[in-house]
């Protein structure tokens, strides 16, 4: 004859689905807790990027630099093909101002992994203005319909470079 409390010790026994389930040590535990936040220690030091304060001076740079080329093309008119207009675009002391606006922001960049690239974005669009203004003299020379001054794989050269420094900084540095 079976005894109720024989019946329950039966059923708890039979029931139990986690026999083969380890418990985990309270200091495996620990030493995975304390390996994450060492791993995120280093991430945070090492791998986060700049301060959005270091970031400031470099964001200012970009935004002069948007204000400054939407100011030129807003100076640029080329006329349609048999129009009688007269084509207008910025001027030299434009290309100039900019440049040297470039260059003042720049050199306000103080963090160390920052001012590198942003003198030489101020560098390369000193190179692009003077190539900019070599061509324009030269194009005055050239007659209708001949082929582009020499100066005019130098500008295309420079604006790319440019424009790739632009990217680099706006990527390292988002608004």
């Amino acid at each position: 004859m079976l005894h109720p409390g024989n019946v329950l010790e039966i059923t708890l026994g039979t029931s139990c689905q986690h026999q083969g389930m380890r418990r985990v040590k309270p200091l495996t535990t620990v030493v995975v807790l304390v390996a994450i936040v060492i791993g995120t220690g280093i991430w945070w030091v090492f791998f986060r990027g700049p301060s959005s304060a270091d970031c400031a001076p470099v964001r200012e740079l970009l935004s002069f630099n948007k204000t400054q080329i939407d100011a030129m093309n807003a100076k640029t008119h080329i006329p349609e093909a048999g129009s009688y207009e007269k084509e207008t675009g910025p001027s030299a002391s434009d290309y100039q101002g900019w440049a040297d606006g470039l260059a003042d922001r720049a050199a306000k960049v103080t963090a160390t992994d920052l001012t590198g690239p942003a003198s030489e974005l101020a560098k390369t669009a000193d190179r692009l203005v003077r190539a900019r203004i070599d061509f324009d003299a030269q194009s005055a020379h050239t007659a209708p319909g001949a082929a582009m001054p020499p100066a005019a794989m130098a500008v295309k050269a420079f604006n790319d470079q440019f424009e790739a420094q632009v990217k680099q900084l706006a990527t390292t540095c988002p608004a």
